[in-house]
């Protein structure tokens, strides 16, 4: 086994169990601050096992779409599997380690949770 693929399931495993008992907060509690709605197009970036995608998902409904991108191809195929077994149909995912491939004003949120402290280069990006 690739040893950054391992390293990925372990964050993703205890990302999961803070999702699970929503320790130190819950990501839906996080996203009702910020006021999505229906019909809005939302970027999830560096989703990572989907803790806000799914979320916003259902915020956004099914007039909405959330884009979910994450560098690590075993995240983006978790949200891809997960959005299947629940039924939503308005996630889009990107497997990209920064481009987003999206038209510049396309997107009404962009959410950056647990991002922003792996960007080195935050003034260029």
């Amino acid at each position: 086994m690739n040893p950054g693929n391992f390293y990925s399931r372990i964050v993703y495993f205890l990302l999961g169990l803070r999702d699970k008992f929503g320790i130190p907060f819950k990501p839906r509690e996080e996203l009702n601050k910020i006021d999505i709605g229906e019909g809005q197009i939302i970027l999830d970036f560096g989703c990572g096992i989907g803790s806000y995608t799914f979320p916003a998902a259902e915020l956004v409904g099914n007039r909405g779409r959330v884009y979910a991108l994450d560098k690590q191809p075993v995240a983006v195929k978790r949200i891809e599997e997960e959005a299947k077994k629940q039924g939503l149909q308005n996630i889009s995912t990107i497997l990209s380690d920064g481009k987003t491939c999206l038209r510049d004003e396309s997107v009404d949120v962009a959410l950056l949770y647990g991002v922003l402290p792996v960007i080195k280069d935050k003034v260029n990006t």
